[in-house]
């Protein structure tokens, strides 16, 4: 394990361009579903995305809590508890997998009424079916394989976890090719293809990771091992602080989606290729986000306050520059971007401004990416979670309705409340994280 006392923001770059980097690939899993379902047409581009608010509903349990598992090991680490690690990853990763076995069994059960309360709409219904009955499968295991590099993120090891996602998503990618439209005498077996395509790829990914997990020695000790009052103790308050944030979030989600996929087949599939280009943005530095995660954990651990002040300032300065550079790719090159996804004319039309705002979005969205990493890390999960409920649960969804509903724009009209909201979070953010001026506001 290393000292932190080579260059700080080397260090930064080692935990963030790692993370970043499979932020991207992690994308790539979506796009290349969209982007080989799209010769299948609009209905099929529809079918696979009506599953992506449910997947990330999901993906909100096991992202909570690899989250706590991430900070409170970032935590150890920083203040050189790393026996202790090993306990926290046994005990979180025995009653964490039992829980999500039983939720996705759950979900699975009842995944009709769900995609029909999601607004699917009747020409692509059995499509969608197709598709999430199986794909929900893939879902476990990420979520499992999020567990698990939680703790490689806490001591920072973001490259292993970069490693197993790439080659998960290589994997996706190829089983894509030759599943979705088929090859030789093999017809294919379209949205099929796709979901059996993930849930092979995401094997591979969870495979990997417990492959090196194993070599460095994080299972010396076994994998398995009953939470005692100390593992409910320390990890509670943390994981309720992040689920309330998270599960906040997709409620908003959520709500928005059901608007947004009543908009029509056609808009509702450029709109959902849109979200993916945005989500390239989105992941890549959220990767950033993460680093100022584990090193607001591991300097609050550490005690260490003018540390965590200069993480914070250089964590400002890389998203201001990657926002503003998201803005400009995305806006410039936006017709051949979105041709990569769709070739339909009407598509493409009605794609023309609504990339002006996926490219604005990025700007207050980078600032909220970082700022929220810096207080999850700081330990003021609870106030991201206040902030996030009262802005992407109450008023992302009525803010949508007005511009969708009142004003008319369609289409357009999902992506304005996006940069309001974005815009609004970061304010609240930078504000809450400027409030730390001290040690004695950051071990509180």
């Amino acid at each position: 394990m290393k000292s932190f006392n080579d260059s700080l923001t080397g260090k930064y770059l080692r935990i963030a361009l790692p993370a970043a980097l499979e932020g991207i690939f992690m994308t790539f899993l979506a796009a290349a579903d969209l982007i080989m379902v799209g010769v299948l047409g609009a209905k099929a581009i529809a079918a696979v995305s009506i599953f992506l608010p449910l997947r990330l509903v999901l993906l909100t349990v096991s992202r909570s809590l690899a989250s706590a598992v991430t900070i409170l090991t970032a935590n150890k680490f920083g203040s050189g508890q790393y026996s202790t690690i090993k306990v926290l990853l046994r005990q979180s990763f025995t009653v964490n997998s039992i829980l999500l076995v039983v939720l996705h069994l759950l979900f699975y059960g009842f995944f009709e009424k769900l995609v029909v309360l999601m607004g699917a709409q009747r020409d692509y219904l059995e499509l969608a079916l197709a598709y999430g009955n199986i794909a929900v499968a893939a879902v476990l295991l990420n979520s499992l394989s999020l567990l698990l590099q939680g703790t490689l993120l806490g001591v920072g090891r973001t490259s292993a976890i970069m490693k197993s996602n790439i080659v998960g998503n290589v994997v996706n990618i190829v089983c894509n090719y030759f599943l979705i439209t088929g090859f030789g005498s093999f017809a294919g077996w379209g949205v099929r293809g796709a979901a059996i395509s993930t849930i092979i790829g995401s094997l591979c990914t969870l495979g990997i990771t417990v492959w090196i997990m194993k070599h460095e020695g994080f299972f010396s000790d076994g994998l398995l091992q009953l939470p005692d009052k100390v593992f409910w103790r320390e990890f509670m308050p943390v994981f309720g602080g992040v689920f309330s944030e998270l599960g906040a979030e997709r409620i908003g989600m959520l709500a928005y989606g059901w608007m947004t996929a009543r908009l029509g087949t056609l808009p509702y599939a450029v709109h959902s290729i849109c979200y993916n280009i945005c989500d390239f943005s989105y992941d890549f530095i959220f990767g950033f986000g993460k680093a100022n995660m584990v090193l607001a954990g591991q300097m609050r651990g550490a005690a260490d306050y003018a540390t965590w002040k200069r993480c914070r300032s250089i964590g400002f300065k890389w998203g201001l520059g990657l926002s503003v550079a998201s803005f400009i790719i995305l806006y410039a090159a936006r017709v051949p971007i979105f041709s990569v996804y769709s070739q339909d004319a009407q598509a493409l039309a009605i794609s023309e401004t609504v990339m002006f705002w996926v490219a604005a979005v990025c700007i207050p969205q980078g600032h909220t990416i970082i700022t929220a990493g810096i207080l999850r890390g700081s330990g003021q999960t609870t106030a991201v979670a206040v902030y996030s409920f009262v802005l992407i649960t109450v008023l992302r969804p009525l803010m949508t309705a007005f511009f969708i509903y009142y004003c008319k724009l369609g289409i357009v009209g999902a992506w304005v409340p996006m940069f309001l909201d974005q815009s609004l979070r970061s304010l609240c953010f930078t504000w809450k994280v400027m409030r730390i001026r001290g040690l004695k506001d950051l071990i509180k």
